[in-house]
């Protein structure tokens, strides 16, 4: 029989219509979970139609992750739809290109919004959901830009320091609930989304491909690189593991 370490768990996976988000779900319901797709985009829909088709437990749900009745209505479609919920991946996340003089107020609150207080809301909307089942795990999608910063990524870089901030605390607050909270933070990844800003530029996919042969580990990374990750820190393996920042970056940050 096929060992399936997330079997009979629930998750929540925002950001999870595409991109490395997408990756995650696809990791998460491979290994026996049903996962929520929350996200604001209706391409949701045929992501979970696709997983289905697979034969997998995946349903989308429509939400913005900066409201809080969102992320409470998001947290309690877990309990509806599977009973509980038992991990939660807080992968939504926008990282538009801007300088810090070019940096408005209204993108710097947009960042901000999205990707600090989203996550804070979708933690404070699932904690009461994991501590009703025994506990449970927390995923944060940092960046290595957290760590070295990025000059054209000024607002995106300080947003990932936040996370990395919230992760360890959260941390602290959580262990008497059994509850772990961790971060990962990738690295370059190949996605749709960073394919198409760098044609932007005039850079195709060829382009990318040698520019990843110049890290450590010889290429750029994939969503799934950190969908394994992801999978790891969900299961029973890592039940010890909490406050901890993982860099899946092919090395980048160590040269």
């Amino acid at each position: 029989m096929m060992y399936l370490p997330l079997e009979n768990k629930a998750a929540i996976v925002t950001g999870g219509a595409s991109g490395i988000g997408y990756s995650i779900v696809k990791g998460l319901a491979r290994a026996g979970a049903g996962v929520i797709i929350a996200d604001m985009s209706h391409q949701g829909e045929e992501a979970a139609k696709a997983l289905v088709e697979e034969g997998l437990n995946v349903i989308f749900v429509q939400g913005d992750v900066t409201l809080s009745e969102d992320a409470q209505r998001i947290a309690s479609k877990a309990e509806e739809l599977f009973g509980g919920l038992d991990i939660l991946v807080n992968n939504a996340g926008i990282y538009p290109r801007s300088m810090m003089p070019d940096t408005t107020e209204e993108l710097w609150d947009r960042v901000m919004s999205i990707n600090v207080k989203g996550v804070f809301l979708m933690c404070q909307a699932a904690a009461p959901w994991l501590k009703k089942r025994g506990g449970g795990a927390i995923i944060n999608m940092s960046s290595s830009h957290a760590a070295v910063g990025s000059p054209e990524l000024f607002a995106y870089s300080v947003s990932k320091g936040a996370i990395s901030t919230l992760t360890r605390n959260l941390a602290g607050a959580l262990t008497s609930d059994r509850i772990r909270v961790n971060a990962i933070n990738p690295g370059w990844v190949a996605t749709e989304r960073e394919i198409e800003v760098q044609a932007l530029n005039g850079r195709n996919l060829d382009w990318l491909i040698e520019k990843g042969k110049t890290l450590p580990l010889g290429r750029l990374q994939t969503g799934e690189d950190t969908a394994a990750v992801a999978v790891f820190l969900a299961s029973d393996h890592a039940t010890q593991i909490t406050g901890q920042i993982i860099q899946v970056d092919g090395g980048s940050t160590v040269q």
